[in-house]
């Protein structure tokens, strides 16, 4: 007996027997679509969460004066003379002082720390933001020193009902919590890019994000003259480490000092918790993955019935010829077929279901076409794997015997 008509012989005995069929199938069934569930839909939140932070951190890092070494602590943080010397190199592409610090605002009757980031157009270019109501600082409003700010929709929302009822109000911010408050206009509403990372880490507290122009800052700190680190963009964003590297050098030149200033792309925060999303992801595709292996048991066990079923069946078929090996690869086709035809059901289910759930969690899915192709592999094997011990069973019965049951 050939291959086609070993094929042909195994349709016909699982047509024969269409609701078991489905039935043996279904196992496999859930446990492929279960998989590109899972799958898909883990990928698409991890693109949709990291895909923003490494998008804002590619090609652009931070340089640190050395804050533990008391001798340098305060003589070589950045100062204004020093940058304006780097951009004097012309080898990056934006360079600008990055100052970060908690101030505070009454929000629905108690102090929230805010993260105030200062603007200025280097820093605007180099971390962007989106903006969904209202504008970005305009050119004079840099020096001008009013009090203007922009802030994230998270915070316009529970202070002014809505991002957009935001613009043009006034916000109460403060250094400390014992400082007086002081009124800044909003000028703009961003996105907060942390809402769905914290969402996904379990937390409640999404961050809160301000920004002041440079200028604003300046009139209302003494203490903004020097900057303890500044943020740079590289000219092309693939030789960003050679340009972490550039910037050590052209900095001990100017200070004459080896090993003073440290440098972090911004990506690698991003990158950490990407790591993080893809074991979590590969973990949960294990577990939906294992009904897989339950799915096979399932195969096995009816197969093993089919054979006690056919035994008279493959009695006759060894009294006209058929030999062991043509027994064996006759079921081992069978079993190969259940769980190959499961598997591109399942195939077919889990694209449903993931866009379904999909749009439910609002996460686009991302289905990949190795995952289908290599959960069709798996599925066939798993038809190999299970489907060896009743073939091996059937091929080894006495034919003389086989041809006796009933």
């Amino acid at each position: 007996m050939n291959f086609i008509e070993s094929f042909n012989s195994a349709i016909k005995s699982l047509k024969g027997n269409r609701a078991r069929s489905f039935l043996t199938m279904l196992g496999i069934i859930i446990g492929i679509s279960s998989v590109i569930t899972m799958s898909a839909i883990g990928k698409g939140g991890q693109k949709n969460i990291t895909g923003k932070l490494k998008e804002n951190g590619y090609g652009k890092f931070t340089v640190y004066a050395d804050m533990k070494d008391e001798n340098f602590r305060w003589k070589y943080l950045f100062e204004d003379e020093m940058i304006e010397k780097l951009k004097a190199t012309n080898e990056f592409k934006n360079i600008s002082p990055k100052i970060t610090q908690r101030i505070y605002s009454k929000i629905k009757d108690r102090f929230e720390i805010v993260w105030l980031t200062v603007a200025t157009p280097e820093y605007q270019k180099i971390d962007k933001v989106n903006f969904l109501y209202g504008r970005d600082f305009i050119s004079f409003e840099y020096n001008s020193g009013e009090k203007i700010v922009i802030i994230d929709n998270i915070t316009a929302k529970d202070i002014f009902g809505s991002p957009q009822n935001a613009l043009g109000k006034n916000i109460r911010l403060a250094l400390t919590r014992k400082d007086p408050e002081i009124d800044y206009r909003i000028v703009g509403v961003f996105e907060n890019n942390f809402e769905d990372y914290v969402k996904a880490m379990g937390g409640k507290r999404i961050p809160r994000f301000a920004r002041f122009p440079l200028s604003t800052y300046e009139r209302l700190y003494d203490n903004a003259s020097n900057y303890s680190s500044i943020v740079v963009e590289s000219k092309d964003p693939s030789k960003a480490s050679e340009d972490m590297a550039k910037m050590k050098n052209i900095l001990e030149n100017i200070t004459g000092v080896s090993d003073l200033y440290e440098v972090k792309a911004l990506s690698d925060g991003a990158a950490s918790f990407d790591n993080i999303l893809s074991t979590l992801n590969l973990f949960v595709t294990f577990v939906a993955g294992i009904s897989l292996f339950v799915g096979g048991v399932g195969v096995m066990n009816i197969m093993l019935v089919s054979v006690i079923e056919r035994t008279k069946e493959i009695g006759i078929r060894k009294a006209i010829g058929a030999t062991n090996k043509d027994i064996m690869f006759q079921f081992l086709i069978e079993s190969i077929i259940l769980t190959g035809l499961g598997g591109v059901l399942g195939i077919i289910l889990g694209f449903i279901l993931g866009n379904i759930i999909g749009k439910i969690v609002n996460i686009p899915p991302l289905f990949s076409i190795t995952s289908m192709v290599i959960s069709l592999i798996v599925s066939m094997g798993i038809g190999i794997i299970f489907g060896v011990i009743p073939a091996k069973k059937a091929a080894e019965l006495n034919p003389i015997e086989a041809l006796r049951s009933e």
